[in-house]
């Protein structure tokens, strides 16, 4: 008798997966075109070089997250970032130094084609947070570049966020367009 329920559960349990595998479950909302697409489209973007260490921090995350799959596309966007960076005291101890600061980063961005370098969308991320300033210098330094990193990431990750928005609504105007016979100087390339 054990032995039969030992390979009654054995058959039940392969029943159980093989009815887990096979349900046809799918993602409704998803558009597939939509999303190879856009990775595309992101992947086409090159980044302005500039040269201080943290303009090239948050160059290289935005390269991290708009192309994560590493994917080969010609450039078909400019990217030109406009980093500014701010640093205040939030805390004044008793002998007058700051025993914590704030740190501001304020990007502007604007996205060209990068065949006529007409400007197809532009905006503003602004980003801070703050840190404790200690008698160590060298800890006060990491903890200042910890945070600027990290606001680096989220400015990243915004920008994208951002970019990923325009650029559906230009499509979506674009389609309309189409539709409608229309001609707009920004949709010719987009739909390359």
């Amino acid at each position: 008798m054990p032995k039969k329920i030992k390979i009654f559960k054995k058959l039940l349990a392969i029943a159980i997966l093989c009815g887990l595998c096979a349900c046809g479950l799918q993602v409704v909302y998803k558009d597939q075109n939509l999303s190879t697409s856009l990775s595309h489209e992101l992947a086409g973007i090159r980044i302005k070089k500039d040269r201080t260490e943290l303009s090239q921090q948050l160059r290289n995350n935005l390269y991290d997250i708009l192309n994560p799959d590493h994917i080969k596309a010609s450039g078909k966007y400019f990217l030109i970032l406009k980093l500014n960076q701010s640093s205040s005291p939030t805390f004044i101890t008793t002998t007058g130094a700051s025993g914590r600061n704030k740190i501001t980063l304020n990007v502007n961005y604007e996205l060209r084609n990068a065949e006529n370098m007409q400007q197809i969308t532009k905006g503003i991320v602004e980003m801070s947070d703050n840190y404790d300033v200690s008698l160590n210098r060298f800890g006060t330094y990491v903890s200042q570049n910890y945070v600027e990193n990290n606001l680096t990431k989220l400015i990243a990750q915004n920008i994208r966020n951002s970019l990923v928005n325009d650029l559906v609504e230009l499509q979506k105007r674009c389609d309309n367009l189409k539709d409608s016979k229309e001609e707009d100087s920004v949709c010719y390339f987009i739909n390359d």
